[in-house]
């Protein structure tokens, strides 16, 4: 039971603490804050934690975690490259506008890194790009796609749909001349997902 309880108490902990970091970045948030929104004692966080960076290092290497089991799930159903490729880029975005992942907080660290992360985790953080490059590669080999002409191909693609995921959540279903049909984000990204793959098309 008491393990129970703490297991428990971390993760209020790990969630309220996400919700602040999303909304006021790292250094604008205190422990007392976080303990108030978690509904216990600020003094829990260093017992559990260490510290406020170590909370926010667990944070990070949850949300790592996540995208890394996504990757596994989508890989274990052993569908064509391209149809993997898609559906990781709209888990992606779901994600994103799910208010309860506070994914953002990636692209936040990304943005403006706080040098608070360990090496580890700020190697994977800057190589989420690199399952959907392996995809495009994998894609061009089963015959679905041709081999990017220029220098870097891969990788300049691979950089146009991580941003086209990012600027969907920023302006989510609103009818802005980035999106001048109001069509809702989901079918956006299909539609810019074809665009940007279509030059590659055999």
């Amino acid at each position: 039971m008491h393990r129970r309880n703490s297991e428990e108490t971390m993760q209020r902990l790990m969630d309220a603490g996400a919700e602040l970091f999303d909304k006021k970045g790292y250094h604008n948030v205190s422990i007392k804050e976080i303990g108030r929104l978690a509904g216990c004692n600020s003094a829990l966080i260093s017992y559990h934690f260490g510290s406020k960076q170590a909370l926010y290092q667990s944070i990070i290497d949850s949300q790592l975690k996540v995208l890394h089991r996504l990757e596994e799930s989508i890989e274990k159903e052993e569908k064509p490259p391209l149809q993997r490729l898609k559906k990781y880029l709209h888990a992606i975005l779901q994600s994103q506008l799910d208010p309860h992942q506070h994914m953002i907080i990636l692209y936040q660290e990304l943005l403006t890194p706080s040098g608070l992360l360990n090496d580890d985790s700020w190697q994977r953080l800057t190589r989420l790009g690199d399952y959907i490059q392996s995809l495009l590669v994998k894609a061009v080999e089963a015959g679905e796609l041709r081999t990017p002409q220029q220098d870097h191909g891969y990788e300049y693609v691979t950089f146009i749909l991580t941003a086209i995921t990012e600027m969907l959540f920023l302006i989510k279903d609103r009818p802005l001349s980035l999106n001048p049909e109001g069509c809702p984000a989901e079918q956006l990204l299909d539609k810019l997902i074809g665009f940007v793959l279509e030059p590659l098309k055999p």
